[in-house]
Parts: C-alpha cells; sequence; structure tokens
C-alpha cells in the first residue's frame, strides 16, 4: 500500500480561475486510489451552481473545485457548515442514500464536479467507507459545536466578518456576489441587524457593499473584526495523512489508521 501524505491542495489550485480548473486538480481526487478516479472520472461532470441557486443533489458526491458551498439543516435557515474549495460533500450518500441530511446551497458562483454516490461504493468499499463517514461525523460534530457557540456569543458584526472572510478564501478571492438578505439567511438574522453591521464594516474601511457584490478592501483588518476564523487550510480539512484502500486488508492493517478525507 502506498502512502498518501496529504490532501493539501497547491496554492496554484487554490489560487487558479475557475475556468482553469479540472476535477483532476482536486485535492481528494488525487488521493484517491486509481480505480477510483477513473470511476469518478467516468461518471461524473462538470457543473457552475449559482449563488444560492438550487440545492445540489443529495444523491451525488460534489467535489468543490472553486466557490463553497454552505450546509442548511432541515428546514432551518441558518449555515451550520462551510464545503470550500478542496474539499467533498456527500460521502454519506454513497452508505445511506435515502437518510437524512443538511441541505447544500452554493453560496457564491461555485464550480463542482458531481457524480453519483453509489459509484464509489463498489471500488472504496462499504467498510472503508463507512470508517470515513464515522470520522467525518466526529469532526462535523466539533465544528457544529463551535458554531453554535458562535452565534449564541458574537455579535452580527463579527460573524458578518467571519463569513466575509471564509467565502473569499473559499472563491480564491475572486469577487463576492452575495446580497444583505442573503447574509442575514446564512447568520439567522434579520436583514436590518446585517444592514447595521455592514455599515459598520464599511465605516471601518473593510468593505464596501453595493447591489449584491462584496468588495474587500481590508482583509487583514476584516480578520482582525471576524470571530472564530480558521486558517484556509483548517476550513478546507486539507492536511489529513490517510492510506488508501488499494486492497480489501486495508481495515486490517492497524498501523494505519484512517483519517478523515474532507
Amino acid at each position: 500500500m502506498s502512502r498518501l501524505s496529504s490532501f493539501s491542495p497547491s496554492r496554484a489550485f487554490i489560487t487558479a480561475p475557475a475556468r482553469e480548473l479540472g476535477v483532476a486538480d482536486h485535492p481528494v481526487l488525487q488521493a484517491l486510489p486509481l480505480e477510483a478516479r477513473e470511476r469518478i472520472e467516468a461518471t461524473g461532470r462538470l457543473q457552475r451552481a449559482q449563488s444560492f441557486g438550487r440545492a445540489l443533489a443529495e444523491h451525488e458526491l460534489h467535489f468543490v473545485l472553486n466557490g463553497a458551498v454552505g450546509l442548511f439543516p432541515g428546514a432551518g435557515d441558518i449555515c451550520v457548515s462551510l464545503v470550500p474549495a478542496g474539499a467533498v460533500q456527500g460521502w454519506d450518500r454513497a452508505l445511506w442514500p435515502t437518510s437524512p441530511g443538511p441541505v447544500a446551497i452554493p453560496l457564491v458562483e461555485t464550480l463542482l464536479f458531481s457524480t453519483p454516490a453509489a459509484s464509489i461504493l463498489d471500488t472504496l468499499g462499504r467498510d472503508w467507507l463507512t470508517r470515513l463517514v464515522m470520522l467525518q461525523a466526529q469532526q462535523r460534530l466539533r465544528g457544529l459545536e463551535a458554531e453554535a457557540c458562535c452565534n449564541a456569543s458574537h455579535a452580527v458584526l463579527d460573524r458578518l466578518a467571519k463569513w466575509i472572510v471564509r467565502l473569499h478564501e473559499g472563491s480564491a478571492g475572486a469577487p463576492l456576489h452575495i446580497t444583505q438578505a442573503q447574509f442575514g439567511q446564512m447568520l439567522g438574522v434579520q436583514r436590518t441587524s446585517v444592514n447595521v453591521a455592514a455599515a459598520r464594516l464599511q465605516a471601518l474601511g473593510l468593505v464596501r457593499f453595493g447591489r449584491g457584490r462584496v468588495r474587500i478592501l481590508d482583509l487583514e483588518g476584516l480578520r482582525a473584526a471576524s470571530c472564530c476564523v480558521a486558517p484556509a487550510a483548517s476550513l478546507a480539512d486539507r492536511a489529513a495523512p490517510v492510506r488508501a484502500p488499494e486492497t480489501k486488508s486495508f481495515l486490517q492493517a492497524p498501523e494505519s489508521p484512517l483519517r478523515r478525507i474532507a
């Protein structure tokens, strides 16, 4: 078995214009066994999703190439988690296609490579995927706990600044086309509260809002004004050493604990 040292995307991947990216560039795909990569590329398709457009198909695995996807639980409006460029949404759908899960909605214009989630089950194996999803669930739970604490204890201004930074990083610095009403939906607050916070950020010279577009004027200042902003590598969960399931004995290899892919 060959050891896969990291899922960290190169700087070229993070900063590349969306038109130059293909699924072969995605760090998670590159880390999978050849058979799985070939199956995914053969059964999938590129798609460009608009900001706050249609929810992503639940029965598919989505490799995020550029942009950012938000996870919204049930019928709730608040965004509880981010799937940024370099990460994957939908591993659990390969195991439990009918199980309830969060609604995945693009937060900005997002380039995805989507493939039927069931197509990877045969190549990666049910046991391997089960361990992957279980470990991913543990990490997601910790993220939800942190996000719940943030929503309960931090001001709207701090949270708005945090999400602008997150979306900026996920979009590789591309212009953000998102309205204050949509920010209100993400944060679970009234638009008037977002308007007040946005006006304050503008007065500080950090950002400029206009006609559904957000322009960052001072990224470091915006970081300082925000709460809970993790480094880009943490947001994408991009540095997890693993060993790929090249043989059926993978699960019996005690010296090679599986860690989360995305």
